[in-house]
């Protein structure tokens, strides 16, 4: 696939994230519990920001990518189903940091194995200093995530993550002198709208309120 493609089926995380929690929504509402779309508006901010990402991205399939396509659908599917996973442990009472923890070790047995099967690539130690910053940023930035998932409002966390396409295009724009098109800029205005969108909406909602309950 088009790494501009692949990137786009992975973001529908968000999508997916937003369809579980409308769907659980539905499927325990009672009238006690008043409307049954009350989150609807924060979905309609989450598809607003996947029309930014495919603005930016303009992705593309061709007639033998469906399969890898499907693969890219589902990778965005796990995703979702994964961060829906740390708001679950979250509520019931894991630490962030045990959640991290854990996660890093899985990778990091996945990798091992991977090596097994594929073999070790060719590196040299100037290289793979890189690893050590590379490991501690992610790890930082999987806590962060972890946080927000346990603490804050699942849409709107769905929502700004995002973010992401954005700073990149921003980055390339910076350090490699990469031009981006009209709308390219239409796309990212159309992020950043969704992402502010959202988080007041949430704010109106139930303001000083914690995660939802779902």
């Amino acid at each position: 696939l088009p790494l501009a493609t692949a990137m786009t089926l992975n973001y529908m995380s968000s999508i997916w994230v937003a369809v579980f929690i409308i769907s659980g929504a539905l499927i325990t509402w009672t009238p006690a519990k008043g409307r049954p779309f009350a989150q609807g508006p924060l979905m309609v901010t989450v598809l607003a920001g996947f029309a930014g990402v495919v603005l930016m991205l303009r992705p593309s399939v061709g007639e033998h990518q469906m399969f890898a396509a499907l693969i890219g659908l589902l990778s965005g599917l796990g995703s979702a189903m994964a961060y829906m996973q740390v708001s679950a442990l979250a509520r019931a009472g894991e630490p962030e940091e045990r959640t991290v923890f854990y996660f890093a070790v899985g990778t990091m047995v996945a990798g091992v194995l991977g090596m097994l099967l594929t073999g070790l690539s060719e590196w040299s130690w100037r290289g793979a200093i890189w690893l050590v910053p590379i490991g501690l940023l992610a790890s930082g930035g999987q806590l962060c995530m972890t946080r927000a998932y346990s603490q804050g409002s699942t849409l709107v966390v769905a929502n700004l993550q995002y973010s992401g396409i954005v700073f990149s295009a921003l980055f390339g724009v910076l350090l490699f002198g990469d031009v981006i098109p009209l709308p390219g800029w239409l796309g990212m205005a159309l992020i950043v709208g969704s992402g502010v969108l959202a988080t007041v909406l949430r704010n109106r909602a139930a303001p000083g309120s914690p995660a939802e309950d779902h």
